[in-house]
């Protein structure tokens, strides 16, 4: 089958098949969840004569066996001394914020608790900065997590990279060095309502929760509202498909509260990393298209190092190169948006493990491994930016940023 007619398909399907990951290049892959009404596919003329394996035979016997529901549902301590939170399972986001908040008390010279806004249904979106107070001015770093609500294994092994890197200043020389010279910005859960209801209704929600113009197609992609190229393509104007991007740009209040955080730092943000699952790669600018910019070689670089020391101390291989060129075209992703309008030359999107075996579904014997990778990845990819030759005052920072008034 011609490569096009396998695109045309995805383009054609998008709306109403659950796709959860697809490697448009040679060698690539597709998942896609199908329902058993929907198994005629296999056999369409569309498909028939594409190979496939069957990754995964029943998705929710899957989910019945790596349950976090019942009583593997984090539960609220009822001992002022010990927390509710568990860093070896997943956590409800009520025991995430307040795990943050207990972290923040117990650091108090090395951390700062934010608040960027409040989603729809009232949750408070918190950042984590971490780094010496007295530095207000040095170099900062973001990473965020649960942008897409049934990505848990992101919010949990970012929780765990805070608490690395909490642990590690003044025990751990790299850490401390790293912390002593450079400000993180960490945003674990940025999809609070969408991550609830991931929990407490449907396991595999992806956006968040704002009602929209259909009354029983409620949320939007939050990865796919922000102000670049937005409606474009790899989006979609249709408010039930799971790639929805919102009436329009910004009008969600967890992408707006990113935004506006991020816009206030833009003069000294060193690099941007948004995490996400599956796939295990390390995607570089641009989503939205396929030219290449003029700062490739130095993003290639950074993957590089930074996928060389995911596979030194974890064993995993990771895949990098330009975002279009691994996966597929996307409009109004937050990494194209902090690249080409705040001009901070190192964007990335991490997609973590697995690669399908469970895909969404990772159990939580995956967290520890998978908090390894963010910490050795994005700790040499940040050393490599910051060595780099005016990392802070390149002719992209010299570009006229565009101011904006923000609206909650």
């Amino acid at each position: 089958m011609d490569v096009q007619d396998i695109l045309s398909f995805i383009a054609e399907t998008r709306d109403y098949l659950d796709y959860w990951q697809t490697e448009l290049h040679v060698g690539g892959h597709v998942d896609v969840r199908l329902s058993r009404q929907q198994d005629y596919l296999l056999s369409s003329q569309h498909l028939r004569n594409i190979s496939h394996t069957v990754q995964i035979e029943d998705v929710q016997k899957l989910l019945n066996k790596v349950s976090h529901f019942g009583g593997g549902r984090t539960k609220r301590s009822t001992s002022n001394r010990s927390p509710d939170y568990s860093y070896s399972r997943f956590n409800n986001p009520a025991a995430t914020h307040r795990e943050m908040y207990r972290l923040a008390a117990q650091y108090p010279n090395l951390t700062r608790l934010v608040g960027v806004g409040s989603t729809h249904q009232g949750r408070p979106l918190l950042v984590m900065e971490i780094g010496l107070k007295k530095e207000r001015n040095c170099p900062m770093v973001w990473v965020d997590g649960g942008l897409h609500a049934r990505e848990w294994i992101t919010v949990a092994a970012t929780m765990l990279f805070i608490k690395k890197l909490l642990e590690g200043y003044g025990s751990d020389p790299y850490i401390t060095t790293m912390l002593d010279s450079t400000k993180f910005a960490i945003q674990p859960l940025a999809n609070p309502d969408g991550y609830a209801y991931s929990w407490n209704s449907e396991r595999l929600w992806r956006k968040n929760r704002s009602p929209t113009s259909v009354a029983w197609c409620k949320g939007v992609d939050l990865n796919r509202n922000f102000d670049i190229n937005f409606g474009g393509q790899g989006a979609s104007d249709f408010s039930c498909s799971e790639i929805y991007n919102g009436p329009n740009a910004f009008s969600e209040h967890e992408s707006k509260g990113i935004a506006r955080y991020l816009s206030s730092v833009r003069h000294k943000l060193l690099g941007y990393f948004s995490l996400h699952s599956y796939g295990q790669m390390w995607l570089t600018p641009l989503s939205y298209t396929r030219k290449k910019v003029t700062d490739r070689s130095e993003h290639l670089d950074v993957a590089h190092h930074a996928t060389r020391k995911i596979k030194e101390v974890t064993g995993q291989k990771y895949s990098y190169g330009p975002a279009t060129a691994l996966m597929y075209v996307t409009s109004g992703d937050s990494s194209d948006w902090v690249y080409s309008e705040l001009n901070c030359s190192h964007t990335y999107g991490i997609e973590l493990g697995d690669m399908g075996r469970y895909g969404f579904l990772l159990p939580a014997s995956h967290i520890k491994p998978t908090s390894k990778v963010i910490l050795s990845g994005v700790l040499a990819a940040v050393e490599v930016i910051a060595a780099g030759p005016d990392n802070l005052t390149t002719t992209r920072r010299q570009r006229k940023y565009k101011r904006r008034k923000w609206r909650n």
